[in-house]
Order: C-alpha cells, then structure tokens, then sequence
C-alpha cells in the first residue's frame, strides 16, 4: 500500500505525434528539460536511471506501460495536485491506438482498485489548467465504460 494519500488519478498525454514510438526514456529527457528532479532515494528504490520523470506511467503505442516515479513518489504532472494524484500519460495527443486504450482502462482499473477514493480526471479537467490534455474527455470515457472514444481512435490500429 502507498505511504500517500492519493485522491486523484490525472490522465495525461505526451503532446508526442498520434502513433510515434515515445519511450519513458524519451519523457524522461524532456522532464529534465524542465527543471523536473527525482530523489535519490526513490531512484535507488525504482528506475535508478530515470532522474527527472514526473509521471507514475506511461502507456505505449503497443500497449505496454512503462513506469516511472514509484507510487510512493510524490509527481511532477500536475502543479498544485501533484502531493495526492498519480500520473497516467498515454503516447500521443488526442487519438491512440486500441492497444493503448486497452492498458490505460486496465491501468485505471487497478488504480482504482488500490485508492478507491481516488477521482479520475483529465489534466485539463483540474482548476486554472488551460491545456487540452489528454486530448479526450476523461468524464466521457469514464461514462462510456472506459471504451475507446469514438474520433479518438488512430485508424491505423483498427482491425
């Protein structure tokens, strides 16, 4: 169980092109662009390597989830919400492949599961946040039983 209250699960998306292989490698530089910092202590305990992520996850174009900051670390995804959320960003902007859409609903689901109080939400549903991030309305998908949202699936992944 995590040592932090968590009442929220904040949906991302990379700002990547719909479709291009993005690595938590790859987020992981652009954080360190940023300023973003990881502890010591929690690279020691999860993704040594990783020293500037700020989500928890990374949803990939193929449907694998990388991690990223243990969930017992605070984030760096949502200024002012970072202390009890973790982060989810999904690969792209604002249409993804079913693989994708397949892991972040499991992703979720267990989240859900672990911090039953928890909220999930959309960044760009948090107060003074003037972003279109995830690209989706999070409210929407939740509504439609976590199913891929229509106009926001890349064709190229359809059967």
């Amino acid at each position: 169980m995590s040592s932090r209250l968590i009442n929220l699960i904040v949906v991302h998306c990379a700002a990547t092109p719909n479709g291009r292989r993005t690595t938590v490698e790859d987020v992981n530089s652009w954080h360190y662009q940023r300023g973003f910092r990881r502890s010591p202590a929690f690279r020691a305990r999860q993704n040594h390597s990783l020293d500037a992520i700020g989500y928890h996850f990374l949803v990939y174009i193929n449907g694998a989830i990388a991690t990223g900051r243990h969930l017992d670390e605070i984030g760096a995804h949502a200024a002012g919400f970072n202390q009890k959320s973790v982060g989810v960003c999904m690969a792209g902007t604002d249409s993804f492949t079913l693989a994708q859409w397949d892991a972040l609903r499991g992703n979720v689901q267990l989240l859900m599961d672990r911090y039953p109080q928890a909220r999930v939400v959309g960044h760009r549903d948090l107060p003074k946040v003037a972003k279109s991030c995830p690209g989706f309305n999070v409210a929407d998908w939740l509504r439609g039983d976590m199913a891929p949202l229509a106009g926001h699936v890349l064709e190229a992944s359809r059967p």
